[in-house]
């Protein structure tokens, strides 16, 4: 997984302006048929349609099988696909070049679909572990249960078994 994270840039005045930019995050889905090159290099067209946006995080495509068919038609004709590229760009810009950018997506060829949203600005390098405490079991070792085993039941007569169902009964 080609994952990148781009350094925060110094400088107070600088370094404000940019944090009061809202974060955004572009995910997309390349046609299939692309061969990986022309994948990576659909992508960086995608980076140079961000214009003068700061890049926090990037995947570069890979391809995957997708969860659903996906129909477009072309051409008059219809196409559909069931694997694709897919890669994400996070970056942080201002609202207004938004609507820009979703028009160069949709006229690339090359995208089969594109999500933008608005998300936090937060480090995607390291990956995040669940941790998971408990007040109960602070230093204490987990032990596997001890299954115990029934003794089998002794045969009763028939002067005890009638012996307990008067005893029930009365």
């Amino acid at each position: 997984m080609a994952e990148t994270s781009h350094p925060e840039v110094s400088g107070s005045s600088q370094a404000n302006s940019e944090e009061k930019r809202p974060v955004y995050e572009v995910g997309f889905h390349l046609v299939p048929a692309l061969p990986e090159e022309s994948a990576i290099t659909a992508a960086a067209a995608i980076r140079s349609a961000l214009g003068t946006a700061e890049i926090i995080a990037e995947q570069a495509p890979q391809k995957m099988p997708l969860a659903y068919t996906i129909e477009r038609s072309d051409s008059g004709k219809r196409e559909k696909f069931t694997e694709a590229y897919f890669g994400w760009i996070k970056f942080a810009t201002e609202r207004g070049s938004i609507p820009p950018l979703q028009e160069n997506l949709r006229a690339m060829p090359e995208v089969l679909r594109y999500l933008v949203i608005e998300t936090v600005r937060e480090d995607v390098s390291a990956p995040r572990r669940a941790v998971f405490t408990s007040d109960r079991l602070e230093g204490q070792t987990l032990k596997k249960p001890v299954v115990v085993k029934e003794e089998k039941a002794a045969e009763v007569s028939e002067e005890e078994l009638d012996k307990s169902l008067e005893g029930l009964i009365s």
